[in-house]
């Protein structure tokens, strides 16, 4: 049973099971960790209980195997069972196996103290237990709590640490401020000796690629004699956080070849764990955002198929990040299915959905949304609204308008939900109110803020808003308040030259560039893409570059023409830069967006959907423009900017011009 269980065919570890006719305790045993360690939780507590009703007093090894399935299953309730059981037997309770497995149960369920009394509760503590009590605080983000703890088992108790410590703490070395010799801690691996163990190796990894010294990560990678599924999730991890998404999907497509390449020569590899490199939950979490950044529909597509076929899709991970991915690349309807069909939501769940209707404009529906969710906790659920949560209904509310609305949750979040607001949420009511023209109460309430409040995202928000309305004064006030905490974030600079430019203050527009420049901050080039079959097509600004470009800038002044006698007239305030206006028409025609939008046009079949993705806020013009085209070409054409979608049809937009 053990040996099947090993090769990952469980299926014929419970057959042999079943042919027992006198199972003892080792046979129980073993069949609930098989299932535990291959990630069949539900099914080991099934036996578990069968174990139970037929008579069998569970042991140490039992609970220990067990647990594990209530931590990943976030069954708390069956977990107390289990520790209410063992505290009935002091042999159990005394146990650090058992010790470990409910430190460990406690913490993945967010009970953090729960675990640390359990820890203090044991009077003779061995590795695996510090282990894992160091690991419930790094997985917590109580870093300074992991460090202390980790220091007080070698300077006090006087253990040496081993791999699995090292792995468990060199995140929270990582995101503590306190600890300021990042780098160091590779130092104190190497003293060890642990520099050349996997899952240290993969640690490390992890580290460097969230310190941004991505480099490092990859020539640990490719030096790691042995790499785990572990290693690769890592490394595609690694690769997200960097904003590397189309490497993160090559990544994935090496790490199934080396699957297919390890059948035609097995001696290649040392162990047969090495090459078990079917992407698991982990992975298909690590690399859906990277589909979601990218507007990867195909891609997407794909690894929800894999999860289907592989029985992965019920995970309420997988089930989020699915969610989240079908609401970025456009399809809505797609991700309120997956929402559905999700058999145990969390409040991770709840939050994607709500967002995704917000940034489709959907904002009524967000609202029903987050009524549903708060009716279901209070009416014995264990989901309740969090800050995400309210983030993402404040910019439901914005996208659609919906002031009031918004206005009067931000002022009962706290009495009705005991959340109380944050610098975002303060951000979040500033974009409410002044995308609204409401900029005076807008700026009240950034002033307003508590004392001590990191006011940087609301004064942003009051920002664009003035160059969405042309308030220059307050712009002034806001830019320079963001430019005294902000000093090197381009987007400030940017807004408040264009909120000049639009004006037709040529002069204060160059001072502002040339502050920009002096303070070496760059801005970001507007990008846009389009995905065709399972490649991604990139255009900046007046694209010369692509294979197509000289195709797509004449097909554009073709199209120009067709515009104008449908009464499109170029909105020329879009061009900032001082040249006349013919110069400035022709510059609008090769914005990124609408290359992307003439690539798709000239490349797909007369009806299909064309769906482009911007990095930048799409420009008004671009905007009217887009509506005329939807109408001429009799397409639907959907546009993700950096703060939404605009689904454009027969000359209309979703968004109603509120954006």
């Amino acid at each position: 049973m053990a040996m099947y269980a090993k090769l990952g065919r469980v299926n014929d570890s419970k057959a042999l099971f079943e042919c027992f006719e006198n199972r003892d305790m080792v046979s129980w045993n073993t069949i609930i960790s098989s299932f535990a360690q291959n990630d069949r939780f539900g099914e080991a507590l099934a036996i578990f209980y069968r174990m139970v009703h037929e008579g069998i007093k569970p042991d140490g090894v039992t609970i220990a195997s067990v647990l594990p399935a209530c931590s990943h299953l976030e069954m708390l309730d069956i977990g107390r069972e289990i520790h209410a059981y063992a505290l009935k037997n002091d042999d159990l309770i005394e146990n650090s196996f058992v010790g470990s497995a409910l430190v460990d149960m406690y913490c993945n369920c967010g009970q953090i103290e729960s675990g640390r009394r359990v820890f203090d509760g044991i009077s003779e503590r061995r590795i695996g237990l510090w282990n894992a009590m160091i690991a419930g605080y790094a997985q917590s983000e109580l870093d300074e709590e992991a460090l202390k703890l980790f220091v007080e088992m070698e300077v006090v108790a006087g253990l040496y640490p081993n791999p699995t410590t090292i792995a468990s703490i060199l995140p929270a070395c990582v995101r503590c401020g306190a600890f300021s010799c990042k780098e160091g801690i590779h130092g104190y691996v190497v003293k060890r000796g642990f520099e050349r163990d996997r899952y240290v190796q993969n640690a490390l990894m992890d580290m460097y690629s969230r310190m941004g010294k991505f480099e490092v990560s990859r020539k640990i990678f490719e030096s790691m004699d042995v790499k785990d599924i572990v290693s690769w999730n890592t490394m595609i991890t690694g690769y997200v956080i960097n904003n590397l998404h189309d490497d993160a999907l090559l990544l994935l497509q090496e790490m199934q070849r080396v699957t297919k390449e390890k059948d035609l020569d097995d001696d290649v590899y040392e162990d047969e764990e090495s090459f078990s490199y079917r992407p698991n939950s982990i992975t298909l979490i690590t690399v859906l955002p990277g589909c979601a950044a990218l507007a990867a529909l195909a891609k997407g597509k794909e690894i929800h198929a894999y999860a289907i076929r592989n029985a992965l899709v019920s995970d309420v991970a997988v089930g989020s990040a699915l969610v989240d991915m079908y609401a970025k690349c456009g399809c809505l309807s797609l991700s309120r299915r997956v929402f559905d069909e999700i058999p145990k939501r969390n409040v991770i769940t709840w939050n994607v959905i709500i967002m995704a209707y917000g940034m489709h404009g959907r904002g009524e529906e967000a609202l029903k949304l987050f009524k549903t969710m708060v009716a279901e906790g209070a009416s014995g659920g264990d989901v309740e609204p969090n800050e995400v949560t309210f983030i993402a209904i404040f910019a439901s509310c914005s996208h659609s308008g919906m002031v009031n609305e918004g206005l009067e949750l931000f002022r009962r979040m706290k009495d009705d939900h005991g959340v109380a607001p944050t610098p975002d949420h303060y951000a979040c009511i500033v974009d409410l109110l002044g995308r609204a023209g409401q900029l005076e109460e807008a700026y009240q309430l950034v002033t307003a803020m508590p004392p001590g409040s990191d006011q940087a995202g609301a004064w942003s928000s009051l920002l664009g808003a003035c160059r969405i309305h042309q308030n220059i004064k307050l712009g002034e006030i806001a830019a320079e308040s963001l430019l005294r905490l902000e000093p090197n974030v381009a987007s400030h600079y940017v807004l408040l030259s264009n909120i000049y430019s639009s004006a037709g203050l040529w002069d204060k527009a160059m001072e502002v560039r040339k502050n920009m420049k002096e303070m070496g901050v760059r801005k970001e080039p507007g990008c846009s893409w389009i995905e065709l079959g399972n490649e991604l097509h990139k255009f900046l600004s007046g694209d010369i570059l692509h294979p197509q470009s000289a195709q797509l800038h004449a097909f554009l002044e073709e199209l120009s023409e067709r515009l104008r006698k449908e009464g499109y007239v170029p909105d020329t305030s879009c061009v900032l830069h001082n040249v006349d206006e013919e110069e400035k028409e022709y510059l609008l025609c090769g914005h990124s967006e609408r290359l992307a939008i003439a690539f798709g046009i000239l490349n797909t079949p007369p009806g299909t959907t064309i769906r482009v993705t911007k990095n930048l806020r799409v420009c008004n013009d671009c905007h009217v423009a887009t509506k005329f085209i939807s109408k001429i070409v009799e397409r639907e054409i959907i546009v993700r900017d950096v703060r939404r979608f605009h689904h454009f049809r027969e000359g209309f937009c979703s968004c109603g011009d509120y954006w």
